[in-house]
């Protein structure tokens, strides 16, 4: 039996399509499926809708309309306030990475060397009172006095201006880890920050050039505490991400944005970042309680992301801090403000970057030039360009998990099981991507399916004195970069995580080999054309079946079906070559005889 054709809105374009191969770059679209004759006869294929097709008809949401309208007037009650009845939940979110983005600093928090470490930033470019620009050099000693952390801002030729100041905040610690500097009721993020992969200071940090002025030396005259800008103050660049419950405004008298709690703001990314402001909620499980009452979800001012939210609502949970923005009412605030789970505004909130959208250097040099990612924290602009966004229904969380028991990045399953659950003949995707790729060479090097559709061509981590900054951000298109884009656009093939520098040992033990960018090119190029150039030769022996011959019809279906197999694929013979070929050799013996048949 052959496999269903899809509908044009459910093929997965899995590689990118470039114009000037022609047809032979047409790696999965609607063209390319062959029909079966009936189908062709019928002329029309029976309506579906996908998940998000039926979702823009229809309006449909889950039990949440507009958080806005849910939550009302509702405040924050506190992570400690849902250990009660959670306890299992409120532990497990503990050890995550959102309930660390902000801790106070110890030295069980803080994982830098701050053990008279110098940092050195050259040629920093720095702007004088008069406009005019000179290139610093400077250097930031990191140090501690007992469980205390500072750090200096040194100026050699003079070290009476030298500045010291002491760390009041830690960010993070998985990636890299932040610091901030308390400055009045403020806090002002540090220009030192620590890569955790590299083991060392960076070297291109946090906007080292706002922490020292021109005073006609070579590395200028460190700024002191009150002469730093108020301008970047987290309160109005950093903290409407990295904390819960806290609502952000301009005082006018100081001249400079504030925080102030709405109900009980905490550091970090807590409960009520994803599930709403939990007053109402809590105080609805009191009144239960004391009336010995169970507390029915349906009935509770609280949102269960998975079971009451839609897929577009669930994905705009995440786009809140995971889409690099800019207020979009208030240019000097870099988030939105007042977002609460199951709303669908946030474009209205936010101006999202983008590669095209801007002429701001500060802003397009955060992506590619085809508008992929290139730098961490944009997962959602990444995400809305894939079909598992536009087509499949998915969200961040289908992949992704908040608390309970999560692989390395917080994913509910192995990367290739998440992967397989749907990417196979008879799941949800109605692909036979797993099949096809079981035993291929790849495969057996222990390559997996987000090593080359989710890779890591974009970074958070800078450069460093001891190395050039870490590729350890994923991109979240679900299309492969391919050594064309690379040449092209400049962007980080997935072949060059193996192929690069003289090879990469796989923990197979594979060592795989070194190929430069043209030959990978030339490579994928050829398996590809090749392959299309053999489903182009089945398809011309198919348009001469008759049509009137029952015997004929079978064995053209049946050759279609072969064909679909290496077309839904979507890879082009990539994934297996032997395979794919395989399938369309038997499918050009079923079309000769197709063709003969009587």
């Amino acid at each position: 039996m052959a496999p269903r054709v899809p509908l044009k809105s459910e093929v997965f374009r899995m590689f990118p399509i470039s114009k000037s191969w022609g047809r032979q770059a047409l790696i999965v679209g609607c063209a390319a499926v062959v029909l079966p004759v009936a189908a062709q006869m019928a002329g029309q294929a029976t309506v579906q809708r996908t998940p998000i097709e039926t979702l823009a008809i229809t309006g449909q949401t889950g039990r949440v309309e507009s958080g806005q309208k849910f939550f009302g007037d509702a405040k924050y009650a506190g992570s400690d306030s849902c250990k009660a009845c959670h306890p299992k939940q409120q532990a497990e979110w503990t050890e995550t990475w959102h309930a660390k983005m902000e801790r106070w600093p110890s030295p069980s928090v803080v994982i830098a060397d701050f053990g008279d470490r110098v940092i050195t930033y050259k040629d920093i470019t720095v702007k004088g009172k008069d406009g005019k620009e000179q290139k610093l050099s400077f250097q930031v000693k990191a140090h501690r006095q007992g469980d205390t952390f500072l750090f200096t801002v040194l100026d050699k030729d003079s070290p009476a201006n030298n500045q010291t100041f002491e760390i009041a905040k830690v960010l993070g610690g998985k990636w890299d880890q932040h610091y901030e500097i308390k400055v009045g009721d403020n806090y002002l993020p540090a220009p030192i920050r620590w890569s955790v992969a590299a083991k060392d200071w960076l070297t291109s940090s946090y906007r080292p050039y706002e922490w020292v002025t021109l005073d006609g030396t070579a590395d200028g005259r460190p700024l002191k505490l009150d002469e730093l800008p108020k301008g970047r103050f987290a309160e109005a660049k950093c903290s409407g991400c990295h904390t819960t419950g806290f609502d952000f405004y301009k005082d006018a008298t100081a001249g400079h944005w504030k925080a102030k709690e709405n109900g009980k703001g905490e550091l970090g990314i807590a409960c009520e970042r994803c599930h709403g402001p939990a007053s109402k909620h809590v105080a609805e499980a009191e009144a239960a309680s004391q009336a010995g009452k169970k507390l029915e979800a349906a009935a509770t001012t609280i949102v269960h992301p998975l079971k009451d939210l839609n897929a577009l609502q669930q994905t705009q949970v995440c786009a809140q801090c995971h889409g690099r923005s800019t207020n979009k009412t208030t240019a000097d605030a870099a988030f939105q403000q007042g977002f609460r789970p199951g709303d669908v505004d946030m474009t209205s909130r936010a101006r999202f970057w983008s590669y095209s959208g801007t002429s701001n250097p500060d802003e397009y040099k955060y992506f590619w030039p085809n508008d992929w990612a290139k730098r961490n924290r944009q997962q959602s602009q990444d995400f809305q360009k894939s079909a598992h966004a536009n087509k499949a229904g998915m969200s961040c969380m289908t992949c992704h998990t908040f608390h309970g028991k999560a692989e390395p990045a917080q994913l509910r399953e192995k990367p290739e099981a998440l992967c397989t659950s749907c990417h196979t003949n008879a799941s949800y995707a109605k692909r036979g991507n797993a099949e096809m790729y079981a035993g291929s060479p790849m495969q057996k090097a222990g390559v997996q399916c987000v090593d080359c559709h989710m890779p890591k061509i974009g970074y958070r981590s800078d450069k460093t004195a001891s190395g050039p900054h870490q590729w350890d951000t994923s991109s979240h298109t679900f299309m492969v970069a391919t050594p064309a884009m690379e040449k092209a656009q400049g962007i980080r093939s997935a072949c060059a995580s193996c192929h690069e520098g003289s090879g990469r040992k796989m923990a197979s033990g594979v060592q795989a080999p070194a190929f430069d960018t043209n030959t990978l090119d030339i490579i994928l190029k050829q398996k590809q054309s090749t392959t299309r150039a053999d489903i182009d030769e089945v398809e011309k022996l198919l348009s001469q079946v008759p049509a009137n011959r029952p015997a004929a019809t079978r064995l053209a279906d049946e050759a279609r079906g072969k064909i679909n197999l290496v077309l839904l694929d979507g890879s082009l013979s990539f994934h297996t070559q032997a395979k794919a070929m395989t399938y369309i050799a038997d499918a050009k013996k079923l079309a000769q005889r197709a063709v003969k048949a009587r």
